[in-house]
């Protein structure tokens, strides 16, 4: 068998080709070092402004609670806490929705959820002293590495209960909280009102609601 001997030609056309691979190779590696450099700066100016606005919503709550104002004040401004809190949380999306959820993105969402559950017992309280005139829609649900089966059902019911908050505007708080990343306060409540399967909705601090299904019967408990 005759050897195929390798000319100067070749050669060179070899190590160009390898040149280039290695070039394309690390390049690849530099832009993607780029981006994800890029990826955490945003999110950690994000989490300054969110941590920020999470201490003022924080000690604004405090003051309307603590201060004696009247039920009409504390009724409107609930509403105000708890969807500014909402529209807020919902930025976290873009990056729960393009890249891995990280130790940064549950503790960032963990502050969220425990300022939710802040104000649902804040809310709690306030119907102790106050006429219940507006409707509480809790919404726990599984934020860390759900499965397929279950990432399908919340998203189902988010849509529905984002639809429920359009349609029946300041008569409903809509309090969406993960049960797990790590609010105690939250699975203490969880346990007093006997919540353990999620996702599930719970209205009123009365009605659960566990499944797609059963949320055709919503409408009807916030019609009473």
């Amino acid at each position: 068998m005759r050897k195929i001997k390798m000319t100067n030609k070749n050669k060179h056309v070899f190590w160009q080709a390898l040149l280039i691979a290695l070039l394309v190779f690390w390049l690849g590696i530099l832009i993607g070092i780029y981006f994800e450099k890029s990826r955490v700066e945003q999110l950690q100016d994000f989490y300054f402004n969110i941590e920020t606005d999470i201490f003022d919503m924080e000690l604004a709550s405090d003051i309307v609670y603590g201060f004696n104002m009247d039920c009409d004040q504390i009724d409107d401004r609930s509403l105000v806490f708890a969807d500014n809190i909402y529209w807020q949380a919902r930025k976290l999306e873009k990056y729960d929705n393009s890249n891995k959820i990280t130790a940064e993105l549950i503790s960032l969402h963990r502050r969220y959820d425990l300022l939710r559950t802040l104000l649902w017992k804040k809310i709690i309280d306030h119907e102790n002293s106050c006429e219940k005139k507006i409707n509480t829609v809790i919404y726990l649900y599984q934020y860390d590495n759900p499965s397929l089966t279950t990432k399908a059902t919340q998203g189902t019911m988010s849509s529905l209960l984002l639809d429920l908050k359009e349609e029946y505007g300041d008569k409903v708080v809509l309090i969406p909280i993960a049960v797990d990343t790590g609010v105690e306060s939250l699975d203490v409540l969880g346990d007093y009102y006997g919540l353990d399967n999620y996702p599930v909705v719970f209205i009123n601090e009365k009605y659960k609601f566990e499944t797609i299904d059963s949320l055709v019967g919503v409408r009807e408990v916030l019609l009473n």
